[in-house]
């Protein structure tokens, strides 16, 4: 008697329909995919060989089916579009993504690992931003790019410069005025081919700033008309760049049931290395933003640069006990985390922030 068998449908054959949720490895041209049912179990996977068809795919995506991806170039231009025809979407920072990545890193593991994180409630998704927001975003980086660029520049001049044993004084007026008076002085030890190095790198630094201003210009016309940066403005330590940064970000406030979790995003907390009974909490956890929590650092540094130490004013005496209890550097992170929950009030609301805030404002701050 022959004994029947049954072959097992491969899942690149299923039905993508019958996915509750499918998850995507995003690259150029190659698209793995990997879908799974209600109960969680992988029922779908398919490799995907030309933009062209994954953009025909997702239009052919049920409406009900959601999408999971990772950060990384082109998921917001796939957001959108999914968005568009009214599939849920979900972006996950990669590196949380990684935590759920089991075995060697390829395409197909990766896939699995964006679905398991979908799974993880404690995972909080990336907006979907606006053309708009994106545009905004791009000017930041570039205008990063170009303040990186303009910093090595700088300093491999002084390097080269030292190496001949002329040292520079620290500061801009030091480059721009300094340099050209070494290099125009003759009795200055300095080869005719280094002189010419010298002055080529003197031009490229002169024209990064020029950049760089054009591009700051930019973002101060962006905050000035713009009103929720305006409100943002009204607080000591935020300027048009850091407002501008954190409407870029299109971090929905809504999506945070406190302050003190708006901040933690940004990771302006401490570490923690806990265990039963014993609290241990230790450095700035640095798990959010790097870009913003380094302009919101920079901008504590400077209201605290100002301090008049005679002040009266209860907000300064805040900040003078601060120096005196945590120092400069850490009365500055603590000044970065206050400005970012007083930021996610004012994000919330059409309130401007005044020095000495209303009874309602401190309670939502300090939640």
């Amino acid at each position: 008697m022959k004994k029947h068998t049954t072959t097992k449908k491969p899942m690149s054959a299923v039905d993508v329909s019958v996915c509750t949720t499918i998850a995507v490895d995003l690259a150029k041209k190659v698209f793995q995919v990997a879908g799974e049912e209600a109960q969680g179990q992988l029922v779908y996977e398919q490799r995907i060989k030309s933009r062209e068809a994954f953009q025909v795919f997702l239009q052919k995506l049920p409406t009900g089916v959601t999408v999971l991806m990772e950060t990384g170039p082109g998921a917001q231009a796939w957001a959108r579009m999914l968005q568009a025809q009214g599939n849920p979407v979900r972006i996950l920072p990669a590196q949380r993504v990684a935590e759920h990545r089991s075995g060697a890193k390829n395409d197909r593991n990766d896939a699995h690992a964006i679905l398991r994180a979908g799974r993880d409630c404690s995972i909080a998704a990336v907006p979907v931003k606006s053309i708009a927001a994106l545009a905004m975003q791009a000017c930041h980086r570039i205008r990063r790019g170009y303040v990186r660029r303009r910093t090595a520049t700088g300093n491999q001049i002084r390097g080269l410069l030292l190496e001949q044993g002329i040292a520079l004084a620290q500061g801009e007026a030091a480059l721009s005025q300094g340099v050209p008076r070494v290099l125009e002085d003759a009795s200055q030890p300095l080869p005719d081919l280094l002189r010419e190095l010298i002055d080529e790198m003197l031009s490229e630094w002169k024209r990064l700033g020029e950049r760089i201003a054009a591009l700051t210009e930019s973002l101060e016309e962006c905050a000035n008309a713009d009103q929720a940066a305006k409100r943002l403005m009204t607080v000591r330590g935020i300027g048009p760049i850091t407002a501008t940064a954190l409407l870029a970000k299109q971090t929905e406030p809504e999506r945070f049931a406190t302050a003190r979790q708006f901040a933690a995003y940004f990771g302006i907390v401490p570490d923690q290395h806990s265990s039963g009974q014993k609290v241990r909490l230790g450095k700035m956890n640095k798990r959010g933003d790097a870009y913003v929590r380094s302009l919101m650092v920079v901008g504590a540094h400077a209201v605290l640069k100002q301090l008049r130490p005679d002040s009266e004013h209860p907000d300064d005496r805040r900040l003078q006990r601060w120096l005196q209890r945590l120092g400069r550097k850490g009365a500055a992170v603590r000044l970065a985390n206050r400005n970012l929950r007083i930021a996610w009030v004012l994000l919330r609301s059409e309130q401007t922030y005044q020095r000495k805030p209303n009874a309602c404002q401190e309670i939502e701050m300090s939640h």
